[in-house]
């Protein structure tokens, strides 16, 4: 079926050969794995891929082997088209807090910004966290050991609340446009009013 993944059996030699492939300029060939799901267009060396994949993991995954053959033909890869397929969500039902970490707190707050100024997504909340005694944390449940050692790292982290149904071109901005070493999506929980 097109644009649905083949057996996970497939082997890394035939993903290695469709790379080999792909970095001749055979773009048109399906992915092993992911099947016709993207459209692969090759420019100045950058690899432009538009297309969507079923889940977010398939996404992260596709994007993780892509970035594996940066200076090994490729000098780029823009995902910024590459989209995971969005149920049926209804808009103001459900919000859905994604946590990013950066460097440090001053990149923390120029990617607040950002977010704030360019973004598209609507967001409900954005706050970065300025400390282990910060009373945003009480809100992340389970989440909190990794903001913690976040910070004692030295890491700068964004908190932001979005509509659920945005919160997958939201993840994409932070891991792709401003670069979060991480970004964690906590489960999604019934919609509050911005704030």
């Amino acid at each position: 079926m097109p644009g649905r993944p083949r057996s996970s059996t497939d082997g890394g030699d035939q993903v290695a050969d469709w790379w080999t492939r792909v970095l001749v300029g055979q773009t048109e060939v399906p992915h092993p794995v992911y099947g016709d799901a993207f459209d692969l267009k090759l420019h100045g060396g950058v690899m432009h891929v538009t297309g969507e994949l079923a889940s977010d993991r398939e996404r992260q995954d596709f994007i993780r082997e892509a970035r594996s053959y940066i200076g090994r033909g490729l000098n780029d890869v823009d995902t910024k088209r590459l989209l995971v397929k969005r149920l049926q969500s209804t808009p103001g039902v459900l919000d859905q807090t994604l946590i990013a970490a950066f460097p440090n707190q001053a990149l923390a707050e120029h990617a607040l910004k950002f977010l704030r100024e360019r973004s598209r997504v609507k967001l409900k909340e954005a706050v970065t966290v300025r400390s282990e005694k910060d009373t945003v944390l009480d809100r992340l449940g389970d989440f909190v050991p990794a903001v913690r050692k976040a910070l004692a790292d030295g890491k700068g982290v964004v908190i932001v609340r979005v509509d659920e149904p945005d919160a997958f071109e939201a993840r994409a901005l932070l891991d792709e446009d401003i670069r979060s070493q991480w970004t964690l999506a906590m489960p999604p929980v019934p919609a509050r009013k911005a704030g």
